[in-house]
Parts: C-alpha cells; sequence; structure tokens
C-alpha cells in the first residue's frame, strides 16, 4: 500500500490517491453508467461553495484551472463525499489537493485498478482519502472519505486546457458540476432533489495575460464584469449561484480595426442562427468622430430633491468626457425651456466651467414641456462629419402646452435629421409609449429608472458607451449566406471598447465574406472578413435562446407602440413554447399552466388586448415595468441576462429578481430550448398536447438509464426530477414511479424516434 504526502496523526493515518481510469464507452458527459441498478443523488454531504480561479496565456491559448470546493456533512453519520466534475475534453487533468483543516495534501496517478483497491482498503479501516477517476467523455468523479458528521473538506481540482478558435475570438468554456453519484455502503437512501444545485455561492475569476491581444471580453452565458489589472492584464469575474451551464467566455482578438466574427448553430430542417460580434478596439488611436451632444434635463417640481441632485452629478460626468473636437448644447425645461448658450459650443475648459454653473445654478419648479424641450433639441441641422447625439432625461408625463404623447412623437419625427436619440425615464410616471417612440425613430435606446435607484449610476453607463464613436451607418452589405430576422435592426453605431452583437438567422450556408460598412468623419468606411455559416452545427445553442429573447422584446415593444396585433401576439407565443422565453404576454402561463395549455391562444390575445387597448397612454408601475423588461430583454447579451428580465416580469409581485434570480418564479424551469412548468407536483412542457401519445417511464430504471445512455441529449431533461412530462414528435414521455421498468423494442424506437430531431 501506498502513502502519499502521508505522516502519523493522534488517530488516523492519512492518505491520498489519485488516478486516471479508461473512458467507459457510450458514457456521456455529465451522466455515468451506475455501478449498481440506480442513481440516487444524495445531499446528505452538502456543497458549501465552488470558487474556479483560471489564469489564461494569451500567447500560448492556455488556460490553467484551478476548482476549489468546500463540502460539509450534515448528517448525524460518518458519510463519503461522492461528485462528479465535468471538464473540457480537451482538457488535461493535472493534480488535486485534500485539505486536512489548513494542511494541503497532494496526491500522485496511479494504475487505475491499483488506486481504487487502495482506496477501498482504506475506506474499509476508516482513514482519509481521496479518489480522482475518469469515468466518462470529459467527467472526472471525486470522492473523498470520510467525512465525520458536521464536518467540511475542502478539495482543490486543477487542470489545463488549450482555448479553442472560432473565426478571429478564442474561446474558454467552463462545464459546471452535474450532481452526484450512487452512495456507498455509508450512505442513506433519499429522495433526489436535483435542484438544490443552484444553492451554493459560485464564484469564477479568470486573468488573462497577453490582454493587449485582445478586445472587449464577451460571455453569452453569464452576466460579467471585466476590469483592467496592470498594462497587460485583464480580469475577468462572475459571481451567482451555481446554476447548472455551462459558462462561455469569448476573447476577440485585435487583427484589424474593426474586428467581427461569427459563430453558429445549424439545427437539421430549419434556418441556421447564428451570433456575429463586432469588436473596435478598446481605445482608438486614429481619428475619432467629432461629436454634437445635446443633453435635455427636466427640472420640473417632481424633479427636486435627490433627483436633480443625482441629475446634475450625471450630466456633468457627459460633460467631463467631451474632447476639444467636440460641441455641445445644454437644454433644460420645466414649464419653460430654457438653454446654456444660443448654439452649440465647443468643449473647451472655459466653457465647461460655465455650463457646471449653470447647472448647480438649476432649480427644480414648475410643470413639465416636453414638446417645447424636443423642438429646441431638435431644430439645429445635423451637421456633415459630425455624430449628433441627444440625452433626454425627464420623470413625468407632459402637462404644458401639447400633452398628446402621439403628437409629441409625431413632432419629434418631423425636427430629426439623423440625431441619435437616448431618453432615461425616471419613475412611474412616465409615459413609456413617447420615451420608446423617441428612442426608436432616433436610432438610440431607452432605459428607465426605478424609483429611489441612482440616476447618476444609469447615465453614466451610457457615458461609457458613447464616448468614443468608431463609425455611424453601420451596414452588412454582403455575407456568404442569407441574413435575416437579426436584432437589432437597424443597426447601431458602433463605439470604441465596445463590442456590437447581433443575433440573427441564416438561409443557405458556406464559406465567404462577409462585408460590414460604415461611416467615419464623413468618408465610407469597409471591412472584409472570411467567415463560416455551416449547414450543420450542434453546438452553440446558446444562439437560439439569445436571438429568441431579443425578438420577443422588439416584438413587445411592437405592440406597446402600435396596440394588439394577433399575429404578433400569436408569434411570441410561440418563441415562448419553443424557446423558454416568458413575456409580459404569456406570464400567465406560470400562475394557470393548466389553463394555458388548453385555452393559450384566447388568453394570450385577451390579456395582450388588455394590456395594449391605449398604447399613447401608457403611465404608471405596470406599463414602467413592462417598457423595461422589454428594453432590457431587447439588448440582453447572456442568458443569465436574459433571464434574470423574465424573472422580473414573471413575479406575482412585479418585482425584478436580483442577481442571483431571486425573486423568479419557482413554478417554472428553463432546460435546454424548452419551458417546463410544475403543475401538480410535475414538470409538463408547454410543448405538450393531450394529443400526443404518451409512453410512461419509471425513474432510475433499467429502462431509464438505457434511455440515458442511447440519447444523451434527453438527460438534462431527464433531471428535472421524477416526475416529468417531456413533449417529442408525435410521442410525450412520462417519467413516473408508476411507469415502465423495461423497454420492448418497438417502444424504445418509437421514442428515440420522437425525440432524436426534436431536442
Amino acid at each position: 500500500m501506498r502513502h502519499i504526502n502521508a505522516r502519523p496523526a493522534a488517530a488516523t493515518a492519512l492518505a491520498l490517491i489519485l488516478l486516471i481510469a479508461g473512458a467507459r464507452p457510450g458514457a456521456a458527459q455529465g451522466w455515468i453508467e451506475p455501478p449498481v441498478d440506480r442513481w440516487l443523488p444524495h445531499h446528505h454531504v452538502e456543497r458549501l461553495r465552488s470558487d474556479v480561479t483560471v489564469r489564461i496565456d494569451g500567447e500560448r491559448r492556455v488556460a490553467h484551472v484551478e476548482v476549489e470546493e468546500v463540502f460539509r456533512n450534515n448528517s448525524r453519520v460518518m458519510q463519503e463525499g461522492d461528485y462528479l466534475y465535468p471538464i473540457a475534453p480537451e482538457a488535461v487533468f493535472t493534480d488535486f489537493s485534500l485539505f486536512m483543516g489548513e494542511e494541503e495534501l497532494r496526491g500522485e496517478v496511479l494504475p487505475a485498478d491499483e488506486a481504487r483497491r487502495i482506496y477501498e482498503e482504506i475506506v474499509r479501516r476508516k482513514k482519509d482519502p481521496a479518489l480522482i477517476e475518469l469515468v466518462g467523455h470529459g467527467v472526472l468523479r471525486a470522492r473523498v472519505f470520510p467525512i465525520e458528521p458536521g464536518d467540511t473538506r475542502r478539495i482543490i481540482l486543477r487542470y489545463t486546457q488549450i482555448l479553442g478558435k472560432d473565426g478571429d475570438l478564442l474561446r474558454f468554456r467552463y462545464p459546471r458540476v452535474v450532481g452526484t453519484v450512487p452512495g456507498t455502503e455509508q450512505s442513506e437512501r433519499s429522495t433526489p432533489d436535483l435542484r438544490r444545485r443552484a444553492d451554493h455561492p459560485f464564484t469564477l475569476t479568470v486573468r488573462v495575460d497577453g490582454a493587449e491581444r485582445f478586445a472587449t471580453p464577451y460571455s453569452p452565458t453569464h452576466v460579467i464584469e471585466v476590469r483592467e489589472r496592470g498594462r497587460d492584464e485583464l480580469e475577468i469575474a462572475h459571481s451567482g449561484d451555481a446554476s447548472a451551464r455551462d459558462f462561455e467566455l469569448f476573447l476577440p482578438l485585435r487583427e484589424s480595426f474593426v474586428g467581427a466574427s461569427v459563430v453558429a448553430h445549424a439545427p437539421s430542417g430549419e434556418p441556421g442562427y447564428f451570433m456575429l460580434l463586432i469588436a473596435p478596439p478598446a481605445h482608438g488611436d486614429e481619428m475619432h468622430i467629432p461629436r454634437d451632444l445635446t443633453l435635455v434635463l427636466d427640472v420640473s417640481g417632481s424633479m427636486s430633491g435627490v433627483k436633480i441632485e443625482q441629475a446634475r452629478d450625471a450630466l456633468d460626468q457627459i460633460l467631463a468626457g467631451l474632447r476639444p473636437e467636440d460641441r455641445f448644447r445644454l437644454i433644460t425645461f420645466a414649464s419653460v425651456v430654457r438653454s446654456f448658450g444660443e448654439d452649440f459650443v465647443h468643449a473647451d475648459r472655459a466653457t465647461l466651467r460655465e455650463a457646471r454653473d449653470y447647472l448647480a445654478g438649476v432649480r427644480a419648479e414648475g410643470s413639465t414641456n416636453i414638446v417645447d424641450a424636443l423642438r429646441e433639441a431638435l431644430d439645429p441641422e445635423s451637421e456633415a462629419g459630425r455624430l449628433s447625439l441627444i440625452v433626454f432625461l425627464t420623470d413625468g408625463k407632459p402637462t404644458v402646452g401639447e400633452t398628446a404623447p402621439e403628437r409629441i412623437a409625431e413632432v419629434a419625427e418631423r425636427l430629426r435629421d439623423g440625431e441619435r436619440v437616448f431618453a432615461f425615464g425616471v419613475g412611474y410616471d412616465v409615459n413609456t409609449y413617447l420615451l420608446d417612440r423617441l428612442a426608436e425613430g432616433g436610432r438610440g435606446t431607452v432605459s428607465y429608472v426605478q424609483p429611489g435607484d441612482d440616476v447618476e449610476e444609469a447615465v453614466s453607463s451610457l457615458t461609457r458607451k458613447i464616448s468614443f464613436p468608431a463609425l455611424s451607418d453601420l451596414r452588412i452589405v454582403r455575407a456568404p449566406a442569407e441574413l435575416e430576422d437579426f436584432y437589432p435592426n437597424p443597426l447601431p453605431d458602433l463605439f470604441y471598447g465596445e463590442d456590437l452583437i447581433l443575433f440573427g438567422r441564416y438561409r443557405g450556408h458556406g464559406g465567404g465574406q462577409l462585408v460590414l460598412e460604415g461611416t467615419r468623419a464623413g468618408e465610407t468606411q469597409r471591412f472584409t472578413y472570411e467567415v463560416e455559416l455551416p449547414r450543420r452545427e450542434n453546438d452553440n445553442d446558446f444562439i437560439p435562446r439569445l436571438w429568441a429573447a431579443r425578438k420577443a422584446g422588439a416584438l413587445t415593444a411592437y405592440l406597446r407602440l402600435h396596440g394588439a396585433d394577433p399575429e404578433v401576439v400569436e408569434e411570441i407565443r410561440q418563441l415562448g413554447l419553443r424557446y423558454g422565453i416568458i413575456t409580459e404576454y404569456t406570464s400567465y402561463l406560470v400562475e394557470e399552466p393548466l389553463l394555458a395549455m388548453n385555452q393559450m391562444p384566447q388568453v394570450a390575445m385577451d390579456r395582450a388586448m388588455e394590456l395594449a387597448a391605449a398604447p399613447a397612454e401608457a403611465t404608471g408601475a405596470e406599463a414602467f415595468k413592462r417598457a423595461e423588461a422589454s428594453s432590457r430583454l431587447r439588448d440582453a447579451d447572456a442568458l443569465e441576462e436574459a433571464e434574470l428580465v423574465v424573472a422580473g416580469v414573471t413575479t406575482r409581485e412585479g418585482g425584478r429578481g436580483d442577481a442571483r434570480g431571486q425573486g423568479a418564479p419557482h413554478a417554472v424551469r428553463h432546460v435546454g430550448r424548452k419551458l417546463f412548468v410544475l403543475s401538480d407536483g410535475t414538470w409538463t412542457d408547454m410543448t405538450f398536447d393531450d394529443s400526443l401519445q404518451v409512453i410512461e417511464l419509471a425513474p432510475y430504471s433499467e429502462a431509464y438509464f438505457e434511455l440515458a445512455r442511447r440519447l444523451p441529449a434527453l438527460t438534462p431533461y431527464l433531471a428535472l426530477g421524477e416526475r416529468v412530462i417531456i413533449a417529442g414528435d408525435g410521442v410525450a414521455l412520462e417519467l413516473t414511479p408508476d411507469g415502465a421498468t423495461s423497454w420492448g423494442s418497438s417502444e424504445l424506437r418509437s421514442v428515440l424516434q420522437a425525440f432524436e430531431g426534436s431536442l
């Protein structure tokens, strides 16, 4: 018997053993063929936290990954911790540490049979070993024994992987932990509850050396924070719960003034999906586009107190970011409209100081004259070669002059001649219809600031975005396939340090040139890239849901602006069912799932008619929250971000989910491209209807595991629990304790055929 880093102790001798065993054929990532006739995850050994640190060598395209996990035995008996760790297929396991208090014990790799024999011998004598083995393609199994009642164990797993390359992107993927494996004789049988996988805190920190090689990092799956550390190092951070979704990170390579990469997902039998990432450099070394910036601030009586102070600070921050070649105007409005200066002025130090003094002397009083403020802001003609931007901030609806939102929007459309309009609505009294119309016509954005939120913080994100324009009037003039139904559309302007991410569909396939054009300082610039739009691509399945989220946001915004349209409502409903996107018109699915499944078209239509009966009068808390949600959904760049928006829309109280998804309805689950609603204790696929043939299957039976082996794509849906209904093509599979435990050959064949093309 070999003891590695072992030393005598008062009660026990310590040993740590590692092994790499041969992969079992047919095992799928996240699942292994169980050594006994059951798969019973147990939660007596609880994972308290997961901390992942990644060091990326940008020059060599290598990632060094360190996973630290802490476990606690919550039972009253001795337990074995037994967990699966999925790792990327291209990863190479390096080492593993077990901590006894603060002491770190390391192991070494032994032949599989010898290591397992040593481990089991030590377990029988109740000593302290740990075992790592490769049990399937891309899955490591970690076993730690014993863990005394109430004790904790800390382990660290380390591996190295080469980063993949998609066009001009380097790609890092961190697979998430998938659950537990059957207990040993020390574990107790208990009811599975896979939802508890998401309870423990999770942090991931990526440090990138050679950062000058890359534009802004981007994650399509999680919300990240990017920080600069020194001259040539980036730090990318994410924190949240441990929801079971792979973490994806793209690092765009800086190979030209504007880089572009296409990533695709192409299921068979339908148009493909694409993500186009357009990445200018973080800082422009060449000539900037000069800006004409108009700041319009509501100073009516309702803005008094904290709001006016925050608004002053926000505009002061924008003024501080102006360059000598920029010009600006400063307009304030209440009952009457006042301006700092008669026309645009240059952003020199003396003028900026005078503008700040003007802002400091403004008092909040009077009513709200929006139409005259817009006339004043839009009156000057845009000058060729300059980018004209308007920032419009208000907390109320019009009460002086023209008060009809529709007619005010028409006035703005007549006067606009190329200005980009960025609107901010502060509080529930704003007319969301009017602000949406201004931003839509002005090729800008609208942001909504909830009562009590910091106005300055909301405006500062826009300040960063519009600080350094790179290209205006951006457009795609050629592609190797037909691009359609993409969002955002039309393309917004491109700014230094701000990637533009486009999601859409494509017809046809092949490789060839993608050609972008834009305008800089009055001159047309053209950029050409070699890209591939494949005929078939099963990877990158995050793209369809992000495309669907953006489309749902755009369609709900259309309904708010133009009133209920039966075809648009039906399109939103179909998006929700197919891609698991809940919107203001489908949130009733959560509360009345059985009614929704039987009467969805009529219920959705009635709700849409109610919400969009008078779009021009869209004020109040409900209108504010719906407008905010669809605005955020249209701009969602990450699955996590889109789901937080969904959580905010579907809570009964109408509140927003926080950064960990709190406030999300417990009756809804997104799995893959499906949406499940909990009804009478059963997770029910929302595409299920009574016309489907139902085949019942007992969970954790022989038939259950055979199906998981034969059709690995089905396993995430099976993992929902012991009572699940999954709809396929003409057939539905129902997990129920009374279901079949073995297959007839024709029955298994029909299930495989029903699901092979639909997952």
